[in-house]
């Protein structure tokens, strides 16, 4: 990709990058002050202010006694949902350039992400191969002590034995310290941590406290005609549901 073709014309626009491994000397990257302007669409939402404390008084003073109240309680009802539509359309005006302008940068972005990723990955790997590896060597050589320190032991027993005295203390294990943490000039490094986990491989045999219930599925089977399971309360709810 071409950087300097997407660079304006001002030096405020400019990031420089100097600082950001793999960059050449002096490249900058194209950027730009936020052009949506808060107070603007804070003003776009004036008029609904208003008209939501016209209504929500109106709902405050109402008592719905008979089906004439009934009635006009639904008609506030609906026009505080085709008010919320509305305003729900004009949030959806305002953010729909900014939301594109972020979606776009987003891909554009993940278009390195994932193969900055996968280098990643990649060394990690294999620098957990490595680590893997010198775990093991380390492991053989404290072995070998431990088989030349026991070799050593028993001949002093045979000869305390053969001097009819009291053989000397076992040797204390030699321990050789396990380095774990690779670092580099530039100041990164990796390390190895060990972490126990866990996989599930026959759901069938997880004990019960391991397990909790789905609401899904419980409500799938209500849904379904269920009416009774143990341990859950089925009921029915009345619900209101508006149309407009």
């Amino acid at each position: 990709m071409d950087f300097n073709a997407v660079l304006d014309d001002t030096e405020d626009s400019y990031l420089y990058v100097n600082d950001i491994p793999g960059f050449p000397e002096g490249m900058a990257i194209a950027t730009s002050s936020a052009p949506f302007d808060l107070d603007t669409a804070k003003r776009s939402f004036a008029p609904y202010a208003r008209k939501l404390e016209e209504v929500k008084d109106k709902a405050n003073a109402l008592r719905i006694k008979d089906e004439s109240s009934a009635s006009a309680a639904t008609a506030i009802a609906g026009d505080v949902k085709r008010l919320s539509k509305s305003i729900d359309e004009q949030r959806k005006k305002l953010v729909e350039e900014p939301n594109t302008y972020v979606k776009s940068v987003n891909s554009i972005a993940k278009m390195f992400i994932e193969p900055a990723g996968q280098i990643e990955r990649l060394l990690k790997d294999k620098l957990g191969g490595y680590h893997a590896q010198r775990e093991l060597e380390r492991r053989k050589a404290e072995e070998e002590i431990r088989k030349a320190q026991a070799e050593i032991y028993r001949e002093q027993q045979e000869e305390a034995k053969a001097a009819h005295v009291e053989p000397p203390p076992p040797p204390v294990p030699i321990p050789i310290k396990a380095e774990t943490v690779t670092r580099s000039d530039t100041g990164a490094s990796a390390h190895v941590r060990k972490v126990w986990k866990a996989e599930i491989v026959d759901a069938t045999q997880v004990p019960r406290e391991f397990c909790e219930p789905s609401i899904r599925l419980i409500n799938e089977a209500v849904r379904g005609g269920v009416r009774e399971i143990k341990g859950v309360r089925i009921f029915e709810d009345t619900q209101t549901i508006l149309r407009t």
